[in-house]
């Protein structure tokens, strides 16, 4: 279930316009593939890397489900990087138009996770719950 929460996010994330906080940051609009990945962070700067990873188990009734994703920012600034991720947070939390769950924010703010290559790579995390139906 996470890796289909991950695609949609993907999804969601490759559709926003490019004058969106999110992208113009970035320099551009996210595309998989070059600044935008799933499951494992390239190389490359100024990027966003979606995480999926087990949530909280069904409930009792087996109705609902949730899964989870950590979103990582590295960019080239530590304002970048923060800026980027507040807006993923301020973007993502509470917001249902992306699957058939709703995103719950796990934190208000990003937190940076360090610092890499001499200062030119500054990694942002912020983590989320989905939390679902069964249909």
């Amino acid at each position: 279930m996470a890796d289909s929460v991950a695609s949609s996010l993907k999804t969601y994330l490759g559709a926003l316009v490019a004058s969106h906080t999110i992208c113009d940051e970035l320099g551009a609009a996210l595309t998989f593939g070059t600044n935008l990945f799933i499951g494992i962070e390239p190389e490359t700067t100024n990027c966003v890397t979606i995480i999926p990873y087990g949530g909280a188990p069904p409930s009792f009734d087996g109705s609902r489900q949730e899964a989870a994703l950590q979103v990582r920012v590295k960019a080239d600034t530590v304002k970048k990087a923060l800026d980027v991720s507040q807006s993923i947070i301020n973007t993502l939390h509470n917001n249902s138009s992306i699957c058939t769950g709703r995103f719950s924010a796990v934190q208000s703010i990003p937190i940076i996770l360090g610092v890499q290559e001499a200062g030119d790579n500054v990694i942002t995390v912020s983590n989320y719950i989905v939390r679902y139906v069964k249909i």
